[in-house]
């Protein structure tokens, strides 16, 4: 693995060359948090990014995106500059909605802190093409999952996404006394009174994805600001986004996940079709998949899942009639295959995130 370059020494252990998220994107509004952030401890973001680009990141739309490994560079810069190797971790508390976009202004009009873990699984792509959220109960408890979608393991994103929706549930709900335990797929750092004032609860590290956990009864809590009528306008405008955005994306990734969604009802999906599609060579589309550490397989498990995840929101549509949209033979092998990926039934996962 390479080591970072200097402007990354801030983040010992994010030692990943940021050239290794080439193709990936993050919403403009991982950029403006850091440079609102910098201007309120008193540094100039001009000393992290040229004044050109520095311009074109402040006044693009809220809907543009910004490289990754741009982004990496401007956070590794920061964290030398600030003297804060968990910056990502401090800044989740500055995170607003209008930072989140689309996102944020969705989660604060909803119902209820379940409402709000629907936008963050529907919808978290628009934040970033590297990691998923997952909702599920474990017990008496819920679980918020975001495994990344590659093998490139952003430490920074994880926690920039768990610390800001940890502050996110208390600001929406009123609640400041709202304590969460953590997961993270890396080593335990150094400065850990940071991590047990943002989250409050019990951590772990090493762990094989990053998660947030809390008592089940917090998704029934209420959203202060809770707008239905507007949340229903903002979730019309989500998905026209969404679709823009699969037209716009420009991560190997995203294309292929997107092509994949709309090959699922076939009785097969191959990588030869695929790679046609994409005007590549099978053995192009093979590496390039080696080279993000995910099989072919993979991603179609992938793909079918968060589908899947999808489809169980609308209860116009039988788990029969799902099976057969996601290309499985019969609704027996979908819920085999559901039970795996997710631990529950697809009727009780159904059943939870409706609120029954």
């Amino acid at each position: 693995m390479a080591l970072a370059p200097p402007m990354n020494r801030g983040m010992t252990f994010n030692s990943l060359s940021t050239h290794a998220y080439e193709g990936y994107a993050v919403s403009i509004g991982y950029a403006r948090v850091l440079f609102d952030y910098m201007v309120q401890r008193g540094f100039k973001p001009a000393h992290i990014c040229p004044p050109s680009r520095l311009h074109e990141l402040t006044a693009s739309d809220s809907n543009a995106r910004c490289p990754l490994n741009e982004w990496h560079d401007l956070m590794g810069a920061a964290e030398v500059l600030m003297g804060d190797a968990h910056l990502a971790l401090t800044l989740s508390e500055h995170v607003k909605p209008w930072h989140a976009g689309l996102v944020g202004f969705m989660a604060m009009t909803s119902g209820t802190l379940r409402d709000v873990g629907k936008v963050l699984s529907h919808y978290h792509h628009f934040l970033n093409d590297v990691e998923s959220v997952e909702v599920s109960v474990q017990g008496p408890r819920f679980v918020l999952g975001v495994p990344q979608l590659t093998s490139l393991n952003s430490q920074r994103i994880s926690m920039i996404t768990l610390g800001s929706w940890a502050w996110h549930a208390r600001w929406l709900t009123g609640r400041h006394d709202l304590v969460f335990d953590a997961d993270f797929a890396f080593p335990k750092p150094g400065r850990l009174a940071l991590f047990e004032h943002v989250f409050g609860g019990s951590l772990r590290f090493n762990q094989t994805h990053s998660a947030l956990a809390g008592p089940l009864h917090h998704l029934d809590l209420r959203v202060i600001q809770q707008e239905p009528a507007i949340n229903r306008i903002l979730h019309q405008q989500a998905e026209r986004q969404k679709d823009q955005l699969a037209e716009s994306a420009g991560s190997f990734l995203a294309k292929l996940e997107r092509l994949l969604s709309t090959h699922l009802g076939h009785s097969e999906v191959s990588l030869s079709a695929l790679a046609a599609e994409m005007q590549v060579s099978p053995r192009t589309l093979q590496h390039r998949l080696e080279d993000t550490g995910l099989s072919f397989r993979a991603v179609v498990e992938r793909v079918r899942k968060n589908q899947a995840i999808h489809y169980l929101n609308d209860s116009r549509l039988s788990l029969m009639q799902i099976a057969l949209m996601l290309g499985f033979a019969n609704q027996t092998s979908f819920h085999h295959a559901f039970k795996r990926w997710t631990g529950q039934p697809p009727g009780e996962f159904r059943r939870f995130t409706s609120g029954s």
